[in-house]
């Protein structure tokens, strides 16, 4: 079973661990930049990232925004909600660094080849947001997710091409008891209409960085993608256990580490 868009396409980068620029490149070198900004998504393409990591908010008028938080609070030290804010009084609000708020509209038209991984924080940004990617052609640059399964399968319903999707948490859970319990005709079920997981490598008792389970998983034509490394002595074991993919706040170290590696 090939991947579900051309998204994770295997001639991508041959023989390379997928790096996934958490944010974009907002820390480690250089001038510090705002994440999710698209000077920060800019910079991660430089540093050598494969793939931008976002999320995706909306506005109160019906604007799909990259941003992470639900609120301002953490970035801006403000307590609005991002559903309370028109585009207009969103984008003017002051970041840290001096950055803004970007639309997903305005991020996929201005880096037209980059590829995307998009978060889907609330089930309101389905709509628009699947509205965007389909109008600018874009289906086979991003892979959409969410912790929630019943998100990701109503964004892939609602997509008029195909798209990728990552599994969301639930699904994530039955596919790990499936590999412990060897039911391998459960997991291949469970895998089927997902083409990565993305896992943290260690959640409560189930240990994701089993080379077991990331080989069951490569078996059922999943790629498997582990977040947040930030260490490179980390990045290299998990790309030695058989990682297809790091996301990362130092998409350089991780261009650095897998191109050592490959």
């Amino acid at each position: 079973m090939q991947p579900k868009s051309a998204y994770l396409s295997p001639d991508f980068r041959p023989g390379a661990v997928r790096v996934f620029a958490h944010r974009g490149f907002a820390a480690g070198v250089g001038a510090p930049l705002d994440e999710n900004t698209l000077a920060a998504f800019q910079a991660a393409s430089s540093a050598g990232a494969d793939y931008i990591e976002s999320d995706v908010q909306l506005t109160k008028d019906g604007i799909p925004v990259l941003f992470h938080d639900r609120d301002l609070a953490r970035i801006a030290g403000r307590p609005e909600k991002i559903r309370e804010l028109n585009l207009g009084e969103l984008q003017a609000v002051e970041l840290g660094e001096g950055g803004a708020i970007p639309t997903l509209r305005e991020v996929l038209s201005a880096m037209p080849t980059a590829r995307f991984n998009l978060d889907l924080k609330v089930s309101q940004a389905i709509g628009p947001a699947v509205a965007v990617i389909s109008e600018l052609g874009a289906s086979d640059r991003v892979l959409l997710t969410s912790f929630s399964d019943r998100r990701r399968r109503a964004a892939v319903r609602s997509m008029p091409e195909a798209v990728a999707s990552s599994a969301g948490g639930i699904r994530v859970i039955w596919l790990y008891l499936s590999h412990l319990t060897r039911f391998d005709g459960l997991f291949g079920m469970l895998a089927k209409p997902v083409s990565a997981l993305q896992l943290p490598t260690k959640m409560a008792l189930m240990n994701f960085a089993d080379p077991r389970f990331i080989a069951r998983a490569q078996r059922h034509n999943l790629e498997v993608h582990f977040w947040t490394i930030n260490d490179p002595d980390e990045m290299r074991e998990l790309i030695l256990l058989g990682a297809d993919g790091i996301v990362t706040d130092r998409a350089d170290l991780a261009r650095r580490v897998s191109d050592s590696l490959s």
